[in-house]
C-alpha cells in the first residue's frame, strides 16, 4: 500500500500537471507579495499567518479571544468533484504580543470533510459541511471537541461547490447569516424532515436561528454571493460576482439573479444593484469598517476583495430613498499580484483588515495550482498602538453591557452573542443586564448606539411574554431606524399581535420615513394573508415611493400571493392606491394563469426572444434555442447581455441574418461575446456554410472577459450572404453564450 506522504505527493505532482492556470503569475513568498502591493498611504500589511502553517484556507473568523479561526479546506481539488475524504481541519492562532503576526496555533479539529463557512459562538464552532451544516461543541471552550458534531441541516448541494453556503456572520438580531450561489440547488431542512417541507434555494442570503433551529431563506437572487454584513444601522449588503458587485439586502427582497429563472416566476421586477460604478466581475468578502484604528474617512466604508483586479476595494454608501446608491470610495490596495485571490474579509479586535488569500493562479478554483497555500494579511496603519488582547467570556453580566458603546464594533458584536448565550442558557442575570440596557438606551445619543442596546435586549428575551408592550411602544420612538426595527422585531414569530399590526396600520398611514415603510412592506410577508390587507392598502396610497428603489417591488412580493387567494380584493386594493407598478402586476397576475409553459415557447415569448435579439443583433433571428430561451440581462459582466443556449449536444443555437456585402466599402462583423463563469461553448461564424471563425468562449481563451471579434467580410462584397452565428456546444457544462453585441459596420 502506497504511504499517506506518497499518495499526497502524487496528488501534488497530478494536479500540477492538470491544472490549467488562468495566468502565469510566479509564486511569491509572503515578503515578495507585501513589497508588490501598493496600500494606501499611512497603512502597513503584515502577513498574520501563511504557509507552510495553513493552506487552502477557504474562510476564517474571530473567537470571543480575539484569535483567529481559520477553515482549510484540502479536498479542493476541484469544485466538480465532491470528495468525502476527511482531511479538512480547523485551526486556532494567536497574537500574544499584537504585533500583527500570530504566536501560537493549535489544531482544533482535522475530521472535516468538504467546508465552506466558519462561525464561533453559542458553545461551540459552524461549519458548512454540504450537504450538511453542522455544530461542533465546546460549552467549556476548552478548544477540544466536546463529542461528536450534530448535523444541524441538511440537503444543502454539491453541484457546485464554488457556490454553495459560505460567508457566516451573526447578525444583529441573534441569527446565523450566510450567503448560497445560484449554480447549487439545495433543498435544506433538518435531518429527516420530508421533502414537502423543505426550503429550496439556489441563490440569495439564509439565516438560521442558534436557539430556535427554525431555518428561513432572508431574501432571494444575486449570483455568487461570498459577502455579507450589516452596516451601522442593521441594514444588510451583500458582494457578488458576475453581475453587478453591491446590493442592498432587505428581508424577503428578491434581487437581480444571475442566469436563473426566479423561484417564483410571478416577480416581473426584481431588485437591482445599488452601485454607480464597475469594477472587474468577481467580488468577496463584506465587512463595514466600524472600527476605531482607522482614520475617519473610513468609517462606514464597505471593504471587500476583487478577485480580478486582485485588490482591496472600497465603497461608500449615500442614502436614497429607503435604500442606497453605492460609491467607490478607493482601490486601497491594489496587489499587483495575478495569484492573489481576495475573497473574505474581518475586522479584528485590534482595528486592523484583516483579508484571506487563497492564493492561486486559478482565480476561479478549476484547479489547484499552488497547493498547501494561502495567506492571511493585516493592514493597520502604521505605528498604531496594541491592545490588550480580549476575554470576552471571562467578563460580567454588566461588562458585557458596557460593551455595546464600545468604539469597535467587534466587541459590540462579540459581547452581543456571548449576551444571547448566556441567556439562552439561563446563565444571565435578566433583570440587572436589562435594566442596564435599558439606561443605555435612553442615554444613547445615535441610531447606532441605540441600535446596538435594541439588539441586546432583543437577543436576551426583554421583550419577551407579557413584556411585548414595551417593543410596541417603541413604533413611536423619534428615531426611524428603531422604529423600523422595531417592526422586524414584531415580526419574527411571523404573526404580529393585533395590536401590533394596528399600530403597523397607523405607520403605513402616517410615517414619513421610507425606510419604515420599507421595514412594513417587508412584514407583510410574516403576516397571515388575511391580515396583509390594511397594511397593504395603506402603503399603496404613498405616491412618493412610487420611484423609491426597493418600496413598491416588496410590496408586490407580498401582495403577489394574495391575488389568487383573493383576486378581487387584490384588484380593487392596487387600483385604489397610487402605485403604477402595483396595479399593473396584479392585472397581469390574474391572466398569467399557470407556471411559464415549457418546451417550445408560445407566441408571447417569441415576440419577447425576438426583441431581445433584436436589440442586441439587430437584423438576425434566433432558432434552435434551448435551456432558458431567450433572456436579455440587464448587467453580466457589468454590461447588458442576451443569454442564449444549444439546444442540445449536436444541435447548435443559431442566429441568421442575410445581408448585401457593401463594393466600395470595407464591411466589419463585430462580435461581442462572453462564457459562463462555469462553463464555456464553441463559437463559429458562417458566411453562406463557409467557416471564418471557430473560436471556444471560456476563462481559458478570454482574459479581459468579453471576446471581440471584428470579421472582415470584404470578400464577399456585392454578394448577399448569409450569417450564421452558432452558439454550439463543447463539452456540455454551462454552454451558455453571452452576447454583448453583434453589429455590421461599413465605413
Amino acid at each position: 500500500m502506497m504511504k499517506p506522504q506518497a499518495l499526497f505527493l502524487l496528488f501534488v505532482a497530478t494536479a500540477l500537471q492538470a491544472a490549467t492556470p488562468t495566468s502565469n503569475a510566479p509564486f511569491l513568498k509572503p515578503d515578495e507579495a507585501i513589497a508588490k502591493m501598493k496600500v494606501m498611504p499611512g497603512f502597513e500589511v503584515k502577513a498574520f499567518v501563511a504557509e507552510p502553517d495553513i493552506g487552502e484556507a477557504i474562510a476564517f473568523c474571530f473567537d470571543f479571544k480575539g484569535r483567529l479561526w481559520t477553515l482549510e479546506n484540502y479536498n479542493y481539488q476541484t469544485r466538480r468533484a465532491h470528495s468525502t475524504d476527511k482531511r479538512n481541519r480547523i485551526q486556532i492562532f494567536e497574537d500574544v504580543d499584537g504585533d500583527g503576526v500570530f504566536d501560537k496555533k493549535k489544531t482544533f479539529t482535522e475530521n472535516l470533510t468538504f467546508s465552506s463557512g466558519i462561525a464561533v459562538g453559542m458553545g461551540g464552532v459552524y461549519v458548512g459541511m454540504p450537504p450538511e451544516l453542522i455544530f461542533i461543541p465546546d460549552a467549556d471552550g476548552d478548544d477540544v471537541p466536546d463529542g461528536p458534531h450534530e448535523v444541524l441541516l441538511d440537503g444543502w448541494g454539491i453541484h457546485d461547490r464554488h457556490e454553495t453556503l459560505n460567508s457566516f456572520i451573526w447578525g444583529p438580531d441573534g441569527w446565523l447569516y450566510g450567503c448560497h450561489g445560484v449554480f447549487t440547488r439545495s433543498s435544506v431542512g433538518k435531518p429527516g424532515t420530508p421533502d414537502r417541507d423543505r426550503q429550496f434555494i439556489d441563490a440569495g442570503i439564509w439565516r438560521f436561528h442558534p436557539v430556535t433551529e427554525k431555518f428561513e431563506i432572508f431574501a432571494r437572487g444575486l449570483s455568487n454571493p461570498w459577502g455579507f454584513d450589516f452596516n451601522d444601522v442593521g441594514h444588510g449588503f451583500a458582494t457578488c460576482c458576475v453581475i453587478p458587485h453591491l446590493f442592498h439586502v432587505v428581508q424577503g427582497g428578491v434581487y437581480h439573479k444571475q442566469s436563473k429563472p426566479h423561484v417564483n416566476p410571478y416577480i416581473y421586477d426584481d431588485i437591482k444593484t445599488i452601485r454607480d460604478h464597475t469594477h472587474l466581475s468577481a467580488h468577496g468578502g463584506a465587512r463595514f469598517y466600524l472600527a476605531d484604528v482607522f482614520p475617519k474617512a473610513y468609517q462606514n466604508q464597505l471593504f471587500m476583495c476583487n478577485i480580478h483586479e486582485h485588490a482591496v476595494l472600497t465603497d461608500y454608501m449615500v442614502p436614497n430613498g429607503s435604500s442606497y446608491i453605492g460609491k467607490h470610495g478607493s482601490d486601497f490596495m491594489p496587489t499587483n499580484d495575478l495569484a492573489w485571490v481576495g475573497f473574505s474579509v474581518e475586522i479584528g479586535p485590534d482595528g486592523g483588515v484583516y483579508i484571506l488569500d487563497w492564493h492561486d493562479t486559478d482565480v476561479c478554483g478549476n484547479a489547484i495550482n499552488f497547493p498547501n497555500s494561502g495567506r492571511i494579511y493585516r493592514i493597520m496603519p502604521e505605528g498604531a498602538k496594541k491592545i490588550e488582547r480580549p476575554n470576552i467570556p471571562g467578563l460580567t453580566d454588566l461588562e458585557l453591557v458596557a460593551l455595546q458603546d464600545h468604539s469597535n464594533d467587534w466587541y459590540v458584536r462579540q459581547a452581543r452573542v456571548e449576551l444571547h448565550s448566556r441567556a439562552s442558557k439561563g446563565k444571565l442575570n435578566l433583570s440587572e443586564a436589562h435594566r442596564a440596557l435599558d439606561e443605555a438606551f435612553a442615554k444613547a445619543k445615535t441610531s447606532g448606539k441605540r441600535l446596538r442596546s435594541l439588539w441586546a435586549m432583543h437577543v436576551t428575551n426583554r421583550f419577551a411574554g407579557d413584556k411585548e408592550h414595551d417593543l410596541i411602544n417603541l413604533l413611536t420612538h423619534d428615531d426611524d431606524h428603531i422604529r423600523a426595527w422595531t417592526i422586524q422585531l414584531l415580526s419574527e414569530g411571523e404573526n404580529p399581535s393585533d395590536l401590533a399590526r394596528l399600530k403597523f396600520q397607523d405607520l403605513a398611514t402616517k410615517d414619513d420615513s421610507p425606510t419604515v415603510r420599507l421595514y412594513l412592506a417587508s412584514a407583510l410577508q410574516r403576516m397571515p394573508i388575511k391580515r396583509r390587507w390594511p397594511v397593504l392598502s395603506a402603503l399603496s396610497k404613498r405616491a412618493e415611493d412610487n420611484e423609491d428603489p426597493n418600496i413598491p417591488r416588496v410590496l408586490w412580493y407580498g401582495l403577489e400571493q394574495m391575488v389568487t387567494a383573493n383576486p378581487n380584493k387584490a384588484l380593487t386594493t392596487a387600483m385604489e392606491g397610487k402605485m403604477p407598478f402595483l396595479q399593473e402586476s396584479v392585472a397581469r397576475r390574474m391572466v398569467s394563469g399557470a407556471l411559464p409553459i415549457k418546451g417550445q415557447p408560445n407566441q408571447a415569448q417569441r415576440r419577447k426572444w425576438k426583441q431581445a435579439i433584436n436589440e442586441m443583433a439587430p437584423g438576425f433571428r434566433a432558432s434552435n434555442v434551448g435551456e432558458g430561451g431567450v433572456v436579455k440581462l440587464t448587467s453580466f459582466r457589468n454590461e447588458t447581455a442576451v443569454q442564449t443556449h444549444p439546444h442540445d449536444r449536436k444541435v447548435p443555437c443559431v442566429l441568421t441574418r442575410k445581408v448585401k456585402v457593401a463594393e466600395e466599402k470595407k464591411t466589419t462583423l463585430k462580435v461581442r461575446a462572453s462564457y459562463h463563469p462555469h462553463g464555456d461553448w464553441q463559437l463559429r461564424v458562417l458566411a453562406n456554410k463557409q467557416v471564418l471563425v471557430d473560436q471556444i468562449v471560456s476563462y481559458k481563451t478570454v482574459q479581459t472577459e468579453w471576446l471581440n471579434l471584428d470579421i472582415d467580410l470584404s470578400k464577399f462584397a456585392g454578394k448577399e450572404i448569409e450569417l450564421t452565428l452558432e452558439n454550439r456546444a463543447n463539452n456540455w457544462s454551462n454552454e451558455f453564450g453571452y452576447w454583448g453585441s453583434v453589429n455590421i459596420v461599413a465605413q
